[in-house]
């Protein structure tokens, strides 16, 4: 609990004039079970935590309003609706956490919009979510973790995934694993600046994977995950779970995410 104070104070000093005027904030803000944990470097980044155990259930957000129309980016990136957040929410793990994307929840004079546009997997944005999730876990006492990434939270879980030795399981939803792919596909301009998913799959052969793919999702297609999988070296533990009747739509993905969660073949949790 001291750490999560202490990192909360030291965003306050950079998020204190975000974190009041977003509804899903106030509402975890004000939830006993939940505490604020966050980091301001290299990025300001936020999230919460909830419970204690040997295994940590770790959420990272997507990428949330990016864009305000399809050539403006948008002035905060705070997602409207939080579908990872959602998710968490609806785990009934003894201990979860979700993290934020950089700039959501908080505003700094370093967010700027290149962090939730072409720079949105850039090193330094990687890097802060790295910083966010040690702190989850040493908060919570974990030795280890399993990370679920909806959407453009998908990369950054595969990215860390890739980069920590303690990472029990990789899970995705509608996750963006081939973002050179993704934006071929809908002819939009390249993340420059930014790591690919793809890039790290080599080193993820020894992480079990399960990756969800909405049947009706043409936003991050199957085609997306298909990408990923292949360059997953021979033998490793992955399975791609199409599941019909979604899209990209994360509310939908939460009201199913319980039934999901309990299909999921993962290391078993313990405190």
């Amino acid at each position: 609990m001291k750490r999560i104070c202490a990192a909360l104070l030291v965003l306050l000093g950079v998020a204190g004039c975000a974190a009041g005027g977003h509804r899903w904030a106030a509402r975890m803000d004000a939830d006993p079970a939940w505490a604020r944990i966050g980091v301001a470097a290299p990025l300001p980044v936020a999230g919460w935590l909830r419970g204690s155990a040997r295994q940590l259930h770790v959420y990272i957000e997507g990428d949330g309003a990016a864009y305000a129309t399809s050539s403006s980016p948008s002035l905060d990136p705070t997602p409207g609706v939080p579908a990872a957040l959602l998710l968490a929410l609806a785990d009934p793990a003894p201990a979860v956490a979700y993290l934020g994307r950089p700039c959501q929840y908080v505003c700094a004079g370093e967010c700027e919009p290149g962090w939730w546009t072409v720079r949105r997997f850039a090193p330094q944005a990687i890097q802060a979510q790295d910083a966010l999730l040690t702190l989850a876990m040493e908060t919570s006492g974990a030795e280890r973790a399993v990370l679920f990434g909806y959407s453009g939270g998908g990369a950054v879980a595969a990215l860390l995934s890739a980069e920590r030795s303690d990472v029990a399981g990789l899970v995705t939803v509608a996750g963006n694993l081939d973002h050179a792919l993704w934006t071929r596909l809908h002819g939009v301009t390249a993340l420059s600046g930014s790591l690919n998913a793809l890039d790290a799959a080599p080193r993820l052969g020894n992480v079990p994977q399960r990756h969800f793919v909405g049947e009706r999702d043409a936003v991050v297609p199957e085609a997306v995950a298909r990408s990923f999988c292949r360059a997953l070296p021979q033998g490793t533990d992955v399975r791609i779970v199409v599941v019909p009747g979604l899209d990209h739509d994360g509310s939908a993905w939460a009201v199913r995410w319980p039934e999901l969660l309990r299909e999921l073949a993962l290391p078993k949790s313990g405190r």
